[in-house]
């Protein structure tokens, strides 16, 4: 639902705020005084092409931001509506052509603002902004009036299984060659890696393996050389400590200085043990041992020969094994699943055949209910020689069925049946759109609808079942109505006055609420022009007592 609107710098439109609310709001004033110039800048903020010309003499650019609340509009693939429970779109237009739009702060392209819009607000009176106009929507809306939902939901969910089945089996058969050839292709993967026997820290244990049975000799000797000069010869380190102890050990009692010294010799002395013993291990392991250094330096060479076949590193020829794994189950899974998938496509073809059947019977019993309502209204309308038709065509079978439909009309005796689109009179044309609404009303799903001008060539008695029938749209939808006609407007739960006025020599639009007086005056002004006479008060009071019974 639209909830605020803001216009600034737009055509004769100065600074404007205007809240709305739920229900049927009209707007009124006089001719030329910036009623439809509101709805240009709503088309506008909601992606419609806009020229630069619109923006006000003596400004850089026009700005216009539209707030709407309680928001079902579906958000296009990779948009982030900001977690926001409000949408708030604003578009500018640039004197030199430029300009931008945004979605909730973000920057927008006007096609996402258009493709918003759509699902947002109806406009009816200007015809590329008719919704019910585009052939693909007759279809949608028949179907809505069928209560048909249930139905089609299931057919298009049969009709996308079959779809992705029969491509399945399509491209399983078109491909059989190079599919066999991949076969094989991973077979030998799998077979040469998995004989492998690949874990990702060998190559690193295999290095440090290599390295060390390369020195084997040089280590063994120096481990062993070490042994000597630390723990096992006569003047090794050992013994040096040892009996340095020994000598000290005696003579902490005749000088106490000579304690702190001890301890470390202590340590000193026990460490140096360790080692050796350390030692004595250390060189007793190394060993040289060509075979075995032979064996590692060959399984290095495998790794680096797969690596450059698999990798960069091991990690890649890891992942590569396991993919072509995962692939050669699918490939073989879909040799023992082709029989089931041939099975379920004629399953689903059959179900399929039988849901858009029951469709389309079920389709063509509404349409003549739905042609003696629609021509019902229009003739509550002032439209009684108006006939209306719902084609039906065929079509190759989608996700809607296998029907096509276009509603047709003729809105002058003598004169052949066209499509909706066609209509050349505005007036004519909202009728019809308002015909539509009516009989639509709980189900369609766009929040409000605007019709400008949908009074045209009407008036007396016709002009008080209009507003009583934009009354009851207006039960489930918000619906904005320009009008210039009393009946009308008495029917609104809110109106909204337009005047223009000049302000230092400039044309300057001013909008306002009307309630009391002030609306039973706007009303007697709409029956008797300018001059406002008691006569047309006790009118527009009359207009008002008959809207609330």
């Amino acid at each position: 639902m639209l909830e605020y609107l803001s216009i600034r710098n737009f055509a004769i439109i100065n600074d404007l705020s205007l809240p709305f609310f739920p229900g049927l709001t009209v707007l009124t004033g006089e001719t030329g005084a910036g009623k439809s110039v509101i709805v240009d800048g709503l088309q506008a903020v909601l992606g419609d092409r806009v020229d630069p010309s619109v923006v006000r003499t003596g400004a850089d650019a026009s700005l216009v931001e539209a707030r709407f609340g309680d928001v079902s509009v579906p958000f296009p693939d990779g948009v982030d509506p900001g977690g926001e429970e409000d949408l708030v779109l604003t578009r500018e237009i640039r004197r030199e052509g430029r300009g931008r739009g945004t979605v909730n702060g973000s920057l927008a392209p006007f096609s996402l603002l258009r493709t918003l819009g759509e699902g947002l607000v109806d406009f009816h009176g200007q015809h590329e902004h008719q919704s019910l106009l585009q052939a693909s929507v007759h279809l949608e809306t028949l179907d809505r009036f069928a209560g048909l939902g249930s139905t089609r939901a299931e057919f298009s969910e049969r009709f996308r299984a079959l779809s992705d089945i029969r491509a399945k089996v399509s491209a399983f058969r078109t491909n059989e060659k190079e599919r066999l050839a991949r076969q094989d292709y991973l077979r030998f993967v799998v077979q040469e890696l998995g004989g492998a026997s690949l874990s990702a820290d060998e190559e690193e244990r295999l290095l440090t393996e290599e390295k060390i049975l390369s020195s084997a000799e040089k280590l063994h000797h120096a481990g062993l050389s070490a042994l000597e000069n630390i723990y096992e010869g006569e003047m090794s380190a050992f013994e040096r400590g040892r009996s340095s102890l020994s000598s000290l050990s005696g003579m902490v009692r005749t000088d106490e200085r000579l304690k702190e010294i001890v301890e470390l010799l202590e340590g000193a002395v026990t460490q140096l043990e360790e080692s050796g013993y350390l030692l004595r291990d250390y060189a007793a392991s190394v060993e040289a041992d060509p075979a075995h250094l032979l064996q590692v330096q060959e399984r290095l060479a495998l790794l680096a020969s797969l690596k450059k076949k698999y990798g960069p590193a091991i990690e890649d020829v890891l992942r590569t094994l396991e993919e072509a794994e995962k692939e050669l189950a699918a490939i073989q899974d879909g040799e023992s699943g082709l029989e089931g998938l041939a099975a379920r496509e004629a399953e689903l073809a059959a179900q399929t055949e039988r849901l858009s059947a029951e469709l389309g019977l079920k389709r063509r019993e509404a349409a003549q209910e739905f042609k003696e309502k629609v021509q019902a209204e229009l003739a509550q309308l002032a439209m009684e020689k108006v006939r209306f038709e719902v084609s039906f065509g065929s079509v190759p079978m989608g996700e809607t069925g296998s029907d096509e439909v276009e509603f047709l009309i003729c809105a002058n005796p003598g004169e052949p049946l066209m499509p909706l689109r066609k209509i050349a009179s505005g007036g004519e044309l909202s009728r019809v759109m308002l015909a539509l609404k009516r009989i639509l009303a709980g189900s369609d799903r766009i929040g409000t609808l605007v019709f400008d001008e949908v009074d045209a060539g009407i008036g007396g008695r016709v002009a008080s079942i209009l507003g009583r029938k934009l009354k009851e749209i207006a039960r489930h939808h918000q619906v904005l109505c320009i009008t210039h006609l009393a009946p009308v407007a008495a029917f609104s739960d809110r109106h909204i006055l337009v005047e223009k006025t000049a302000r230092d020599g400039r044309t300057v639009v001013g909008v306002r609420y009307l309630e009391g007086e002030e609306r039973v005056r706007e009303l007697a002004r709409m029956i008797g022009g300018l001059e406002v006479k008691p006569g047309s008060i006790e009118s527009a009071k009359g207009l008002l007592e008959e809207a609330r019974g």
